[in-house]
């Protein structure tokens, strides 16, 4: 189950969840589709050298690690100034972010809760250009909850639309529309679609190809998850898959979201994606709580289909807990009458997502291994080409709302949150062993990690931009982003810092589940 937003936006607290889900279908429903952009004017010129950040996890590997810096390391930090902030109250939008930025030739480009999709100059702040997308019922999150990918001319946003999410391709230069696909939510019948099918995953371009996670109705015994498979040039739905086949969802198995951010292996044209948690109360299929092979390659017969599994924690994975989900206290709440999610502990639940992004990595000895941050409070490391386990390490307690922050790999070390309490780690890519431990102790920690120069970064959810050094975990600035935009923030979803052209890049969200507005904030050494 992904609640809140993670990301890639997050609802910490079950009343949260019923103000999410009755709120923002109000709130938003009337918005519509733009039939054109603002009028735009060319980026500021990009630099020679600083890299880019082209989508939410830097790269296809989702390492959210820039090769190209050098000057933002740990002795420059203490000279890190914002160069500007931009709000959404700006424009007359009262809704944040809750996802990293993609920064691409000069230009930065996010989404809002609320819809609308901005580029800014990379340089100033600026409004290139806007445009609002089409989703008159959002669904949970918001109408666009991750991060938009570049592709060519286009940069390619998910929208979650609560009816039937869709995926949109704006030309990045003048936010006109150059494709927009057809849904990708299942078929339940050949003229309906599941309704209530969200999509918060953000967007990666693989072998030509968009995927395209979404996540079943929260609580609905009987839908499963699953992603599509989308012509990148064309936006046609060239395949839908469930994560659980359609014969065991049929035996009772339901469940599955793909909310998080896929990695993907151009050497073997094979993806990897964390699943979510089942519905049923009493049993679990394999691809849920499990980290997922699924081949893109359209000369194999495999094409599109998941193809290997590796399970992580399942949800009642204690016998005391398998107990419980056969007890009669559990099957009498187990009904319609009992609202979601107050029902799941009676059964053992524990909603152990997998919430983090992949991230696709080498050990020492040259194995390579696809690693994900699980809600249990495990991070595994899998065996890509075998989907058999190479080491996991415990960074945390259990929680249904904790350890979803996506990590970092710098090609050493990964890095991420742990939850509850919030706990900045570093683990070993060979052995998982910890490098070192160092607090942000910001509770309940969505927000993604990033890293370039020996620095490790991120926003916190009591609204700091945090940053550690690499080696050893020394805290280097903890700068309030409320000072920094001249307004209060408020940060309790997923967003994250984009590390290019010498700046860092911050979102800084809101929260999905109230109006507040979204910023972006530049910061470099001046």
């Amino acid at each position: 189950m992904r609640w809140g937003v993670i990301d890639e936006r997050r609802v910490i607290v079950i009343a949260r969840k019923i103000v999410l889900l009755v709120g923002l279908a109000v709130s938003l429903s009337a918005f519509g589709f733009a039939s054109s952009a603002s009028a735009s004017t060319p980026c500021t010129t990009v630099p020679a050298s600083g890299g880019q950040w082209p989508m939410y996890g830097h790269d296809v590997s989702n390492t959210r690690a820039q090769p190209e810096e050098s000057g933002l390391g740990p002795s420059a930090v203490a000279g890190l100034k914002p160069a500007w902030a931009f709000s959404t109250t700006s424009v007359g939008d009262e809704t944040g972010f809750n996802t990293t930025p993609v920064v691409f030739d000069g230009c930065v480009y996010i989404a809002s809760f609320g819809g609308t999709a901005y580029a800014l100059d990379a340089r100033t702040g600026r409004v290139i250009w806007q445009r609002k997308l089409e989703a008159p019922k959002p669904g949970s999150g918001g109408a666009v909850v991750g991060a938009p990918a570049i592709y060519g001319k286009a940069v390619i946003y998910l929208v979650d639309e609560f009816t039937a999410p869709y995926a949109i391709a704006l030309n990045r230069s003048t936010g006109a529309v150059i494709w927009k696909s057809a849904p990708f939510a299942p078929p339940l019948t050949s003229s309906a679609l599941q309704e209530g099918s969200y999509a918060n995953s953000s967007t990666i371009v693989a072998n030509g190809f968009v995927l395209a996670g979404y996540s079943p109705p929260e609580g609905d015994p009987t839908a499963s998850g699953g992603f599509g498979v989308i012509n990148a040039k064309t936006g046609a739905v060239v395949k839908i898959t469930p994560t659980i086949p359609q014969s065991a969802q049929e035996e009772g198995y339901a469940g599955g979201g793909l909310w998080s951010t896929p990695a993907y292996d151009p050497a073997t044209k094979y993806a990897y994606w964390g699943a979510g948690n089942p519905n049923s109360k009493e049993k679990q299929y394999k691809t849920t709580d499990a980290i997922l092979k699924i081949d893109l390659d359209p000369s194999r017969p495999t094409f599109g289909q998941i193809v290997a599994s590796y399970e992580g924690n399942v949800d009642q994975y204690t016998q005391t807990l398998e107990e419980l989900s056969h007890s009669p206290a559990c099957e009498a709440s187990n009904n319609p009458e009992v609202p979601y999610p107050l029902d799941d502990p009676v059964c053992g639940q524990l909603d152990l997502d997998f919430g983090a992004s992949a991230n696709l990595f080498t050990t020492g000895d040259g194995t390579k291994v696809v690693g994900e941050l699980q809600k249990s409070g495990v991070y595994h490391a899998a065996n890509a080409q075998t989907m058999t386990p190479v080491w996991s390490t415990i960074v945390g307690p259990s929680c249904f709302a904790c350890n979803a922050d996506s990590t970092a790999f710098d090609g050493n070390s990964i890095y991420g949150v742990a939850t509850p309490g919030g706990d900045m780690f570093s683990l070993d890519r060979s052995s998982g062993a910890t490098g070192w431990v160092s607090p942000i102790a910001d509770g309940t920690h969505y927000q993604s990690v990033s890293t370039a120069a020996g620095v490790v970064w991120t926003v916190d959810g009591d609204s700091n931009l945090d940053g550690f050094q690499a080696t050893n975990g020394l805290p280097l600035v903890r700068r309030p982003l409320s000072v920094d935009a001249g307004a209060p923030v408020t940060n309790l979803t997923s967003a994250g810092v984009a590390i290019a052209e010498h700046n860092l890049f911050v979102s800084a969200g809101g929260a999905s589940y109230v109006a507040a507005p979204g910023y972006v904030i530049a910061y470099g050494v001046h």
